[in-house]
This record gives C-alpha cells, sequence and structure tokens, in this order.
C-alpha cells in the first residue's frame, strides 16, 4: 500500500472539515447548476478582463471578500451603500478609502442579472471573484462552495473590533480570528493574502520613524530596506503607497520570505514571525510555495465558511437592500 506524505493528510483534513461546515450551511458547488450553470463562468470571463485592465484590481477583490467575511459573517454586508437611517461598513474608518472594486462588483452582477435574474447572490460573488482574481495573478484556483444568502443590514461601528488590525500582536491575531471560527495556522496562511496589494505609506511611518515612540527607526528592520522605504515614503508622504511584498502583482511566498529577512512592513505581520508556529509555517512556505498557494485555497474555502448573521435574500443590486427573493 503506498505510503500517504503528511501534506496529504493535511489536505484530506482541512477538506473533510470544509465538507463538514458547508454541509452545515447547506453550500454546494453545484448550487447554481440549474437556475444559472453559466454563473462561474460569466464571473471568471468578467474577473479576468478587470484584472488584466488592472492588475492591481486583484488584491482589491481579494480583500472585498477578507472584509465581508470578517464582519456579519460572508453575506455581502460590506457592498451596501449607507442610507439615511444606517451608515455602513464602507464608511467605517478601517474601510473607507482603502477598500475598492465595489463598481466593478456591480458590473459583475449587472451580468449575472441579465444572465439569472434574481438567483445569484451578492456573498456569492465575493466569494467567486476572490477565487478567480487570486488564480488569475499567479494564484491557484480552489472549490468555492455556494448557496450564501445575502444580509440586509450593514454597519459601520461593527467594523472596528471585527477586523484584524496592523497594529495586533500574534495573539491578538489569533484571537481576532478564533471569534470567526478561524485558528491560528489559518491566520498565517491568510495573512498571505498580503502577497498582492498596496498600503498607505502611513501605515508603517511608526516602524520606520517613530519606533516605540522613540523617533527612531525599528532596529529589527533591515536596513537598505529602510533606506528605500524611506526615499518612497518621506514622513511628509504618508498618503503614498508601498507594495506589501518584494513581487507586488504576483500571489506567491514571497510575503513569507520578507518576513525572514526582516523586509515585512506591517507589525501585525511581523508579528507572525514572534510565535514558533508562524516562524515555522514561513519557513516551509518560502521551502515549497506551491503548498503554501493550495493551503491558502482551503484556508479560503474555511474563511468562506463563516455563516451570515442576519441572512435576508438574495439581493438583485448589491449596494442595496431590496424586498426578499
Amino acid at each position: 500500500m503506498a505510503s500517504t506524505s503528511p501534506r496529504s493528510v493535511l489536505f484530506l483534513v482541512l477538506a473533510v472539515a470544509a465538507v463538514v461546515s458547508y454541509a452545515e450551511l447547506q453550500l454546494s458547488e453545484t448550487f447554481y447548476d440549474t437556475t444559472c450553470p453559466q454563473a462561474a463562468s460569466i464571473v471568471q470571463q468578467k474577473v479576468n478582463a478587470l484584472v488584466d485592465a488592472d492588475r492591481g484590481l486583484a488584491a482589491a477583490l481579494m480583500r472585498l471578500h477578507f472584509h465581508d467575511c470578517f464582519v456579519r459573517g460572508c453575506d455581502g454586508s460590506v457592498l451596501l451603500n449607507s442610507t439615511e437611517s444606517m451608515l455602513t461598513e464602507k464608511e467605517a474608518l478601517l474601510n473607507k478609502g482603502s477598500l475598492r472594486g465595489f463598481e466593478q462588483i456591480d458590473e459583475i452582477k449587472m451580468e449575472l442579472e441579465c444572465a439569472c435574474p434574481g438567483v445569484v447572490s451578492c456573498a456569492d460573488i465575493l466569494a467567486l471573484v476572490a477565487r478567480d482574481a487570486t488564480a488569475k495573478v499567479g494564484g491557484t484556483s480552489w472549490p468555492v462552495f455556494l448557496g450564501r444568502i445575502d444580509g440586509g443590514a450593514s454597519f459601520a461601528d461593527e467594523v472596528n473590533g471585527s477586523l484584524p488590525e496592523r497594529r495586533e500582536n500574534f495573539t491578538q491575531l489569533v484571537d481576532r480570528f478564533a471569534k470567526v471560527g478561524l485558528d491560528a495556522r489559518d491566520m498565517i496562511i491568510l495573512s498571505g493574502g498580503h502577497s498582492i496589494g498596496q498600503v498607505h505609506c502611513g501605515a508603517f511611518f511608526e516602524r520606520l520613524y517613530n519606533f516605540q515612540g522613540l523617533n527612531i527607526t525599528d532596529p529589527s528592520m533591515d536596513p537598505e530596506f529602510v533606506d528605500m522605504l524611506k526615499a518612497q515614503c518621506p514622513q511628509t508622504n504618508p498618503f503614498g503607497f508601498m507594495a506589501l511584498d518584494a513581487t507586488n502583482g504576483t500571489f506567491d511566498s514571497a510575503y513569507y520570505l520578507d518576513l525572514l529577512t526582516n523586509k515585512g512592513l506591517l507589525e501585525s505581520d511581523v508579528a507572525i514571525l514572534s510565535d514558533p508556529l508562524g516562524l515555522e509555517y514561513a519557513i516551509r512556505a518560502v521551502q515549497d510555495p506551491m503548498a503554501f498557494l493550495n493551503e491558502f485555497g482551503w484556508a479560503m474555502i474555511k474563511m468562506g465558511a463563516i455563516p451570515a448573521l442576519e441572512p435576508y435574500g438574495w439581493r438583485r443590486h448589491c449596494a442595496f437592500v431590496e424586498p426578499k427573493y
């Protein structure tokens, strides 16, 4: 009998866990096979075209799914516009001015509504888009289980305290992920989403210019990296942008190599190496990049299973709450 590698066993365990979670939520890869069989292909084609036109959009589209699922579960609530009676998640300090891709989601939703009116939920669109955007820029694909029900409420004041924050340490990050049913390993792997995307320079100014309030640079940072950062992000320009890893625009394990070589940007990223589990994973991700790509997909499946706090119905327009379908 052929031996089974530890990695194969791990994938099997993750797959079984995902199946159990999706059984509870009644999600399925075939959810739209009879009602909108072309849904996945419509989304994929649209995402490919959008990312071809703006490669940086891939990170933004992936990030929408993260920010959606961590607040009120995976219910599409991050897409809702504010009303006179409801200041929504879009307007929260952690989201406003940093999230983008809303118009592109609306475009995708419009195409799906033309093909299959009142069928595909906005929450499912976010899950499909995150997978396709990641795969488009170098990641591996993963099965997306569908059938999420959109939420009908979104509150800005629920964002703070729900999303991971850039100054959090390893323990705080683990606690944050645990609140939505994800474990330390999930946190370490999903942090690899920072393989793509950019961040405002001001997000790491404390490390660069005022470490621990001492008006110095974090001494753990690579000196040449510091010089480059200071050239691109002078103190007079906190709203400039910096790529989150050395291969900006390509989804790979370079994020972990940056951390291991003292070239991480955010405090929360660097914090991963403060725990033996994070250090061990970072080393393995660099040694076996394909394992990271596969494990990221499984972690996204698990995150995508976070149940909606208050399911409402399928929204015909992702930015507005309308009568239930």
